[in-house]
């Protein structure tokens, strides 16, 4: 029993100090977003901070802002992904060589670069008087840099939307090329034999292959970009701003009585990203039951 149990009781430091600090600050956040916060005097539950919340113009525009830069940028990163996995598997498949090694190791690039390095790439190039807008002028696309659309600090989020999607196209990617993989080699000879051609293969065996990876990754993205908080205070405006950033705001730039309500946002932030994870969840697992995969 010493032996089986041993490898849980040295894990128990790390994984106890962990669980600690985690759940030991989500439990202090919540306790002050319901008015138990002692250094201001307030000793009483309540929920003031969620009724100040949830009667603010400013909280719901920004959760506007946060649901659709979200759910954009997994959508195009999620799009953007499997056309690449597809790709790379098809290559794979056709060509034995070191091509489809060396294109996969070029799509992994933007994996190495820092979500705050992506969004000063994006800041260099799409802002109105940056790389391309000097392009286009130089070129005489545009008369001025100042014709140039407002990508950059935008109140509808291009910018933001924009770094998410390259960043994270590359790794819904990997997390489906792998279950592609197993897709084995003489499925593609046999549909040839009885006619299919690629796009056939891609909808009637590829696509039912990697939803359940695809589907996980997307969410995987949109809880990331949902709760992300550099890229959006870089790339985005003062008014409205995303959630994070929200939050942010109210904890640095009001008063102790402010901090609350901050807090609030994070366990609204922390119950929708628990609530669309277990949706997601749900669906997931009865596409396999209806699949028969379980």
């Amino acid at each position: 029993m010493w032996r089986k149990s041993k490898p849980y009781f040295l894990l128990l430091p790390a994984t106890g100090a962990i669980v600690l600090l985690f759940f030991g600050g989500l439990f202090d956040g919540l306790l002050k977003s319901l008015g138990y916060f002692p250094a201001i005097g307030e000793t009483q539950i309540s929920l003031a901070a969620y009724y100040t919340l949830f009667s603010s113009s400013a909280f719901w525009e920004s959760l506007s802002l946060t649901f659709r830069v979200a759910a954009l940028s997994s959508v195009i990163a999620a799009f953007l992904g499997a056309v690449l996995a597809v790709s790379l598997f098809m290559l794979h498949e056709s060509s034995k060589s070191g091509a489809s090694r060396l294109w996969h190791r070029l799509f992994q690039l933007p994996l190495t670069i820092p979500h705050l390095v992506g969004g000063y790439i994006i800041v260099l190039l799409f802002m109105q008087s940056g790389f391309l807008s000097k392009l286009f002028a130089s070129a005489g696309w545009i008369s001025d840099i100042s014709e140039f659309p407002v990508v950059v600090n935008d109140t509808f989020g291009w910018g933001i939307i924009l770094t998410y999607a390259w960043k994270e196209a590359p790794f819904v990617s990997l997390m489906i090329y792998p279950v592609l993989m197993r897709i084995h080699g003489s499925w593609r000879e046999v549909s040839r034999v009885f006619g299919a051609s690629s796009w056939s293969f891609i909808r009637e065996i590829v696509v039912p292959v990697m939803l359940p990876a695809w589907t996980i990754a997307t969410f995987i993205v949109f809880v990331f970009t949902f709760s992300a908080f550099e890229v959006p205070f870089l790339l985005g405006v003062t008014y409205p701003s995303m959630l994070p950033v929200y939050s942010y705001q109210l904890y640095t730039s009001g008063t102790l009585s402010d901090r609350p309500e901050a807090l609030a946002v994070n366990i609204i932030l922390s119950i929708l990203t628990i609530t669309l994870g277990l949706i997601t969840y749900y669906f997931s697992r009865r596409w396999r039951v209806l699949k028969g995969w379980e």
